[in-house]
């Protein structure tokens, strides 16, 4: 059997967070950037969120597709390595070119749709092979617990990174310091997925003789695996939840406590420690708990956090560490839950394995990226419906012409400006922001647990017996 070295162990874990550091700063604020810089009429603004969903369903479509490719890679460099360099230098150069390019109008629409989509194209080169890359270096089920929660503590390390410093530092000089970002943050990113290239020896592939992966046996994999379609399903409602709550995130805190990035900041902090939390104390909870145990309380901790959440200002007074609180239960339950859940991903493979002969990584893990895509198309749809219908767009192009006069240097400060616009916000704005924020996501992981508990069958005993029938095999 496979044993996980500590050169592979910790060069693939810690090239994560270059990884998650330039997501976070394309998925999370991407849209705040636009919104809160560009001057932009209604229809550019939905067009430009059109744009955004049709984007992220194409990644989902092509995220198999990139593994099919990979499948059929026999480079010297190994079958997955090569695809991580590609894709990490392509979105390098790409992200940067994102946020210094500031042409107006629709020019800006036409420039935003082919550099967002090949945004997506070229991460998804680098996500999929990535991840792929897991399985393949241990097979042992302690070692790939083990090496999946090291990754996730450092990719939640790259989150809070981003998204903890990115706040502070774009309100009230968003133009100038979104251009820097960009460019020290793909910088970084590049420079991770140089010490995961150079860094990890691939362990040699199990199936190199067999034949090619096509369209038709690409989907055959997808579609008739029973449990990767119950998996996959439930990324899709975990991903839905932990998007609304953070793309509504900035536009909470602006209305909630004025412009500035003071509030988002503690609220990431609490964010990451909550990631952290449940990273750290899931190896000890898989000594004593099953891993469907553990999804159980990550889902029970998660929801008493939403609860309180949206009691605040309603039923409870609006208190900061009631609300950080919150987020803290929040991150703690959706992330217990994500960590379970790559592992039963990853599980699926073995599962493949003794039912077809073949293992197929790279096109199992492709419909991880695949689903979080396509669930962060619908939360990108709805989010916009919320921002026009509500009217929260038509404040944040108020502010957004305010940093753009502070980018041209005509204003100083406009802190006190941009607050004064934020005060008009009715009751009915915040509380609709407060139900995609909060109400939404919660029955999303509500019905995710369901889903799971009832058709996931893949128990620790049964991965065992896989493993000793493929061993006779």
């Amino acid at each position: 059997m496979q044993s996980l070295s500590k050169r592979n162990k910790w060069s693939y874990s810690i090239g994560c967070i270059g990884r998650d550091m330039v997501f976070i700063l394309v998925s999370m604020f991407i849209l705040p950037y636009i919104q809160y810089t560009m001057n932009l009429t209604v229809p550019q603004f939905s067009a430009v969120s059109g744009i955004m969903v049709l984007a992220r369903i194409w990644d989902a479509i092509n995220d198999p597709m990139m593994g099919m490719i990979i499948e059929n890679t026999r480079l010297k460099g190994g079958k997955f390595r090569p695809w991580i360099m590609i894709g990490g230098i392509t979105n390098f150069i790409i992200t940067i070119l994102l946020f210094t390019i500031r042409p107006s109008g629709w020019a800006f629409v036409i420039f935003f749709g082919i550099f967002y989509i090949s945004w997506g194209m070229t991460f998804t080169i680098n996500d999929i092979s990535y991840w792929s890359l897991l399985p393949n270096l241990s097979r042992d089920n302690h070692e790939r617990n083990e090496l999946t929660n090291l990754v996730l503590v450092f990719a939640s390390i790259g989150q809070f990174l981003a998204g903890g410093l990115i706040p502070v530092l774009v309100t009230g000089n968003a133009v100038f310091m979104y251009r820097l970002l960009g460019i020290c943050i793909s910088s970084l990113f590049l420079s991770f997925t140089l010490l995961t290239y150079f860094g990890v020896r691939e362990n040699p592939s199990h199936d190199e003789n067999r034949e090619k992966v096509n369209l038709k046996k690409m989907w055959k994999v997808l579609f008739q695996n029973d449990q990767l379609i119950i998996v996959s399903t439930v990324i899709l409602l975990h991903t839905i939840a932990t998007e609304l709550f953070l793309a509504f995130g900035m536009n909470f805190f602006y209305f909630e406590f004025g412009y500035g990035g003071i509030q988002l900041t503690i609220f990431t902090v609490f964010f990451a420690l909550g990631t952290l939390a449940a990273l750290m104390l899931f190896p000890l909870l898989t000594k004593r708990f099953k891993r469907m145990e553990i999804i159980a309380i990550g889902t029970m901790v998660s929801t008493l956090g939403y609860i309180v959440f949206l009691s605040l200002g309603y039923i409870m007074p609006m208190i900061e560490w009631i609300l950080y609180g919150s987020a803290f239960l929040i991150f703690f339950g959706q992330n217990l839950f994500f960590v379970v859940l790559v592992v039963m991903t990853a599980n699926v493979i073995e599962y493949n394995e003794l039912n077809t002969g073949e293992r197929n990584e790279s096109i199992i893990f492709s419909v991880r990226p695949f689903m979080t895509k396509l669930g962060a198309a619908l939360q990108q749809g709805l989010v916009t419906v919320v921002l026009i219908i509500s009217g929260v767009f038509v404040y944040s192009q108020k502010v957004a012409e305010l940093e753009i006069q502070k980018g041209q240097g005509l204003i100083e400060d406009i802190s006190k400006k941009a607050n004064i616009i934020l005060s008009g916000a009715t009751p009915q704005m915040l509380f609709i922001l407060r139900i995609g924020m909060g109400l939404i996501p919660m029955i999303s992981m509500l019905i995710a647990y369901i889903l799971i508990k009832n058709k996931y069958k893949i128990t620790e005993e049964k991965y065992d017996e896989i493993l000793a029938a493929l061993e006779n095999k």
